[in-house]
Order: structure tokens, then sequence, then C-alpha cells
């Protein structure tokens, strides 16, 4: 435990100093008997706990794609979306939590910034060029949720809205589709130049109601 101190302390980034001191405050939590853990909650929500918007994309026909091509045009796939979406995350006011697998999270300080850089990855997918060895074109879901959760710049995030922003993204949206939550939309309001579809999904018995960016 000294050395990896030590080691953070001597040439770690930002983030993982960040990752360190997050996952430090939840052993801590684990190992205070349970009348003693509110004031561990109330120093990990004050560090780490943030009010904004989650976008999670991800990538359409992974299975299909890696069985076809095999996983190094695929991963090259992956590759090109990521270096297609991280500028414009950027260009829109957010930031890049992470990229795991075919799928990228990031964080924008309202709806209306998710929205527009989910419409231009969106657009930006839709135009990039066939690639020479696999010429099917690339292809991703988006889910945008807002509200509270727990988020490591540049490392990771936690909580209900990231995990209601990956269901919409992952399960629900089709290639080239934007979904929005409810309170998503409650706070875009009437947003110009954005039109939503209202939609109504049913998961594990629970009704989701959503929003179609059209």
């Amino acid at each position: 435990m000294t050395r990896r101190r030590a080691g953070a302390e001597n040439g770690a980034s930002p983030a993982a100093r960040a990752l360190e001191s997050f996952y430090a405050l939840i052993d801590e939590l684990m190992q205070l008997p349970p009348p003693g853990r509110d004031a561990a909650r109330l120093r990990l929500l004050g560090r780490f706990e943030v009010e904004r918007a989650v976008l999670a994309l991800d990538m359409a026909d992974f299975s299909l794609s890696v069985r076809r091509s095999g996983i190094l045009p695929h991963l090259c796939r992956i590759r090109r979306v990521q270096r297609l979406a991280a500028p414009l995350v950027a260009a829109a006011g957010g930031d890049l939590v992470k990229c795991e697998a075919d799928n990228v999270l990031a964080v924008f300080p309202q709806p209306r910034d998710a929205v527009a850089a989910a419409v231009a990855i969106r657009e930006a997918i839709a135009a990039a060029p066939a690639d020479a060895e696999d010429d099917s074109p690339l292809k991703a879901g988006i889910g945008i949720d807002f509200g509270r959760f727990l988020l490591i710049p540049g490392r990771d995030a936690f909580g209900d809205a990231v995990n209601v922003a990956h269901k919409l993204g992952e399960d629900l949206a089709r290639a080239g589709e934007i979904l929005v939550t409810a309170e998503a939309a409650r706070r875009l309001g009437a947003e110009p130049g954005v039109r939503l579809e209202p939609l109504t999904f049913s998961i594990s018995g629970l009704e989701l109601q959503a929003f179609r960016v059209t």
C-alpha cells in the first residue's frame, strides 16, 4: 500500500489519484460500523457527487461485426468512433469520462449540451467514409439522462442517471437513435431545433418513458 501511494504522489495522473481516493473512501465506509457511516458518506458525496447530464454511446452490431470481420477490424471501428466523438464532446462543453469496449461515456452541464454533442456525433458517424477493410457503415445508439451521480473525472461514473443513460444507449436505442429520459426532456424544454417524440418502453415489467430526438 505504501509503495502504491508513493507512486501516486510521484507520477500518477490527477484522475488516477482521484480514483484511488474514491475507493479509499469506499473502503472506509465499508469498515465503519453503521452508526459511524454518515460522516464518511458525506465526505464521499461532498467530493464526488455532481448533478449533470450523462451521455452513453453504444456501437451497434458488435457481435456480428466481430464474427464477420474478426476482432482487429472491429477494434479499428471502435477507435474510429472514439476519435470522432471525443472532439465533439469537448466542443459541446462536455467531458469525456471513459471509452470502454464499444461504449463512450461523457458528462455535460445540461441536457442541451449533451443533445448537441449527440446530434453532432450522429452526423459525424453517418458521414464517416467506409473503411477499406470493412465497408459496413458505422452505427451507434445514444442515451442521455440528467441527475445526481458520483463522478471520478476522466475515470468513471456511478449512479442511477449513469445506469439509465446506458440502458437507453445500449439496450433501447436503435442504430442512429438518440433517446433522452423524461427528466432530460423536461430540462430541455422548447430547445430551438430539437424535436422530441415520446416513447414508452417496458423493461422487466417496469414502464420507462423516454423521448427520441428527431
